[in-house]
Parts: C-alpha cells; structure tokens; sequence
C-alpha cells in the first residue's frame, strides 16, 4: 500500500509539473499571440481529478484522466496514472463484494482486471491471490460441510488443517476449526460403529429366531469383535430367553 501511495504523489507531482511547465510556455507564446484556454482547461480538469482521488471517486477519476488525455494526449505520465486509479477502484469493487459474501464475484472482477491490464499492480495481484486462498478455503470447508461419514469428514478436515496451517496469517482461526471437525469425525465414528452394530445384532436375532443357526453363529462372532459389552449382553439374554421358552 505505501507503494501505491508513493506512486500516487510521484505522478501527481509529475502532472502538476506537466501542467505548470504548459502554462509557463503559453505565457511565453502570448507576447505574440493571445494565450489559448487549453492551460486553464487542463489546471481545471487536473484539480477536478485530485478531488475525485481524495474521495476516492474512482469512476469519476477515469473520466477526468480521458478528457485530460484529450487535453494533453502526449503526457508520459497519464497512463501509470490510470493504471493506479483502475487498480483502486477493482480493488474497491472487489472488497465490497467480500463485505457482501460474495467472493466468486470477487475473484472475477481482479481476474478480469489481470486478464486486461496483466499483472501490472502489486496491490491487485495481492488482493487476487488473497482472494483465490479465501475460493480455496471456501471449497474445502464445503467438501467438508457436504461429506456424510465419518471417514470422508476425517479426510476433508484434515485437507482443511493443512491448509490453514499453511495460511496461517490469512486465516488465523481455521486450524481450530478443522480441529473440531476432526473431533466430530472422531464422535461419528463412535456413533455409526454403534448403529452398524445394533443392525448387526438385530439381524443375528432374525438369524436365530428362523432356526439359521450357522448364520447367527456368524453374525454373532462379528458381534462379539465390534460390538459394546451392553449389546453383547443383550444377545446373550435374548438367546438365553429363547432357549428357556423352547
């Protein structure tokens, strides 16, 4: 940003100075001639432009940097100008977008901006590559947010802590937040290994009850390496019930 700033100051010095050495030669010429307005002109539309910078009215500063091209279509110093004041407003644009949520919208505009002037400005190229680790962020958190099981959520929240510990400055609070998803991957596994095992018991007990002893034995000995104590135990009431009655 300082180097924005400084370039700024440096071309707006070397418009004045432009400016000022214009008027000085039509004093000159007007011992023999009557001074033309195109001096005045330029002062007038020079000032019009620095207020448009210091209220950083982009759009209208575009427009007063063409007219003064029209004005003075041999100043060296117009196009690093505009390149400084195109590069203000899509960064502008850019960030009102990401206030917005709307970060593809974002990542379009400095695309756009890069793919028409190249990578001219160090601001806009910062803000594009800040702007493609925030996309990046964005889909890895929704590969995530979108995984179903414990595995695939795992998986995800892990690519997510690579990531953000690799970007730490950027995102300072997204490791923690991988490793929650992690712990939650770790509570699902929990969870489905139970529900895996309950339907495993409940068909054993179908198995048993249809007289398919070899299949329940088998189902049982899957039961026994996967299931808890409590559900084993289940079982084991449940077939000593069943053999009472029979």
């Amino acid at each position: 940003m300082k180097k924005t700033i400084f370039a700024l100051h440096s071309v707006r010095h070397a418009l004045f100075t432009a400016v000022l050495a214009g008027a000085v030669l039509s004093c000159l010429a007007s011992c023999s001639r009557p001074a033309p307005e195109t001096p005045m002109e330029r002062s007038r539309v020079l000032l019009r432009l620095f207020g448009n910078l210091d209220r950083q009215e982009n759009d209208e500063a575009l427009k007063n940097i063409e007219t003064y091209r029209n004005l003075d279509p041999t100043n060296l110093f117009l196009s690093d100008f505009e390149h400084i004041v195109r590069s203000n407003s899509v960064i502008a644009s850019a960030r009102e977008k990401l206030e917005a949520g709307d970060v593809a919208g974002a990542a379009a505009d400095l695309d756009a901006y890069c793919l028409k002037y190249g990578d001219i400005n160090e601001s806009v190229t910062d803000a594009k590559a800040k702007v493609d680790l925030l996309l990046e962020a964005q889909r890895l958190n929704g590969t995530m947010l979108a995984a179903e099981f414990s595995d695939d959520i795992r998986a995800a929240a892990t690519d997510l802590d690579k990531f953000a510990k690799a970007n730490s400055k950027l995102f300072p609070k997204l490791s923690a937040y991988a490793a929650e998803m992690i712990q939650e991957a770790d509570r699902r596994t929990a969870m489905e290994k139970t529900d895996a095992c309950a339907a495993l018991l409940q068909d054993a007990m179908d198995m048993a009850a249809a007289g398919r002893r070899a299949e329940a034995a088998a189902l049982t000995a899957l039961l026994e390496l996967n299931a808890d104590a409590a559900q084993i135990a289940g079982f084991e009431a449940w077939l000593r019930s069943r053999s009472a009655k029979q």
